[in-house]
């Protein structure tokens, strides 16, 4: 039985995949390459910004990534995101339901208040989690780890979405199950990185607050059973 609910952020809460990869095709470009759907996958889409500097692109000096960030910083805040199906009606019924939520992203704290101030949820987790809080992104289970601990609450005791192959690789690390959204054609992927249940967003999910059910398929009728705030175990 699971206690709080998780949520990644990229591609989980907000729908950024294509303007980040714009992003990063934009600097291959500008040196006179393309990076591919493996580089995108394994060092892109739930990575840190550090990290997908230091490994796709090992010619650009350490001098010029504070540039980079700034361009980055730039064209995330020019953004006008909007929110993956289903997830603002889930995220509500959750949290008018008490359940204990938070929010675990590689993104940097900026980026976050942005999404979170667009999309009119900056007061809906109780705890966020972003890649200054921990000393090692995704795939390392830090972050989920932080989390669980902010919250008081287990980590196996937590649910967790996620979407890219590095965040559900970090949630199973740290103990978590973890449920992803992905299309048919990463669902493979996903599901060989541990994940319990793929699903393609939000909008077959439900929270029933009197039986404590969340399900998160319609089709299966996939579901985790919620604790009660009064079973709650302090673990902190």
């Amino acid at each position: 039985m699971y206690e709080a609910v998780l949520f990644d952020m990229d591609g989980v809460v907000a729908d950024t995949e294509q303007s980040v990869t714009e992003f990063w095709q934009r600097l291959a470009g500008d040196l006179g390459y393309l990076l591919g759907a493996e580089d995108l996958e394994r060092h892109v889409y739930g990575h840190r910004a550090d990290h997908t500097l230091r490994v796709l692109f090992p010619e650009i000096p350490a001098s010029r990534h504070d540039e980079i960030y700034r361009q980055l910083r730039e064209n995330q805040e020019s953004l006008v995101y909007t929110a993956i199906p289903g997830v603002l009606s889930l995220l509500g019924a959750l949290s008018q339901a008490g359940v204990p939520l938070a929010l675990v992203t590689g993104a940097q704290d900026w980026k976050a208040a942005e999404v979170l101030r667009q999309l009119g949820l900056p007061a809906a987790f109780d705890v966020v989690i972003c890649a200054d809080d921990v000393p090692y992104g995704k795939p390392d289970p830090a972050g989920y780890l932080l989390a669980a601990e902010r919250l008081s609450v287990g980590i196996g005791r937590c649910l967790v979405f996620e979407d890219a192959v590095s965040g559900v690789v970090s949630a199973v690390a740290a103990g978590a199950a973890c449920v992803a959204l992905a299309t048919s054609r990463r669902a493979a992927q996903v599901l060989d990185a541990g994940a319990t249940a793929v699903v393609p967003d939000f909008r077959d999910a439900a929270f029933d607050a009197l039986t404590r059910t969340l399900r998160v398929d319609a089709r299966t009728g996939f579901s985790f059973a919620l604790e009660r705030e009064s079973q709650r175990i302090d673990v902190g």
